[in-house]
C-alpha cells in the first residue's frame, strides 16, 4: 500500500491492528525489511482516539493505573500470595513465598497482565527456577505490568512513562537488574 501512494488508507486500515508483531514474518523476509518497526510505526500514525478498542483501553488504564486490568494493589497481591501458596504446597518447595516489594533484591521481574488474569499457572515456571537457583528476586507491587501497550500500539510517549515508572520501582526498591519477561 506504501509503493502505491495509499499510506493514508494504509493508516486507517484494519490490517496493522490484527499483525501480532511476533517477528516471524522479518525473520524469514528474504528483503530483510524491519517489518514489525513498519507495523509499529504504521499504527504511531493513527490518531489515537482511532486505535482499536482494547489496545486503547489497555494503553488508558495502563496510564490511569499502573497495569492494563486497572487491577488494585491488593487484589494483584492477593493473587501472588495465592500462587505462592500453591507452590508453597509442592514438594520440595515448602516454605515457599513471593518476594514483593523486597528491597535491596538483585533482580526485579516485571508481570505479563495475563499472568495475573487468566494464567497463573504460568508464574510458577519463572518463581520456581528463581527459588532452585537460590535466586535474590522481587517482583514490584506498583506499575508491575510487563506488556508495554505503548510499544503495541505506536504510542512512544506511553511507551516512555512505563519504562520510566518501571525504573523508579527499580530505583526506588534497590533492585541491581530488571528482568523484563515481556
Amino acid at each position: 500500500m506504501i509503493s502505491l501512494g495509499l499510506e493514508d488508507a494504509l493508516v486507517e486500515s484494519r490490517w496493522p491492528w490484527i499483525c501480532t508483531m511476533c517477528g516471524k514474518c522479518e525473520i524469514n523476509c528474504p528483503m530483510e525489511i524491519g517489518i514489525v518497526d513498519a507495523v509499529r510505526r504504521i499504527r504511531s500514525l493513527r490518531d489515537r482516539q482511532s486505535v482499536p478498542g482494547i489496545l486503547h483501553q489497555g494503553v488508558t488504564a495502563a496510564m490511569e493505573t499502573g497495569n492494563n486490568l486497572r487491577l488494585p494493589k491488593d487484589d494483584f497481591i492477593f493473587i501472588l500470595e495465592d500462587v505462592a501458596e500453591e507452590i508453597a504446597d509442592e514438594p520440595g518447595f515448602e516454605g515457599f513465598q513471593v518476594a514483593i516489594d523486597k528491597k535491596g533484591a538483585n533482580i526485579l521481574t516485571t508481570i505479563h497482565n495475563k499472568l495475573v488474569n487468566t494464567h497463573t499457572e504460568d508464574l510458577k515456571h519463572l518463581w520456581k527456577i528463581f527459588h532452585a537457583a537460590g535466586e535474590d528476586w522481587t517482583v514490584p507491587s506498583e506499575n508491575w505490568e510487563g506488556v508495554s501497550w505503548g510499544y503495541f500500539t505506536g504510542d512512544d510517549g506511553a511507551m516512555k512513562i512505563m519504562a520510566e515508572r518501571i525504573y523508579e520501582q527499580m530505583q526506588k526498591l534497590e533492585v541491581k537488574t530488571l528482568l523484563w519477561p515481556e
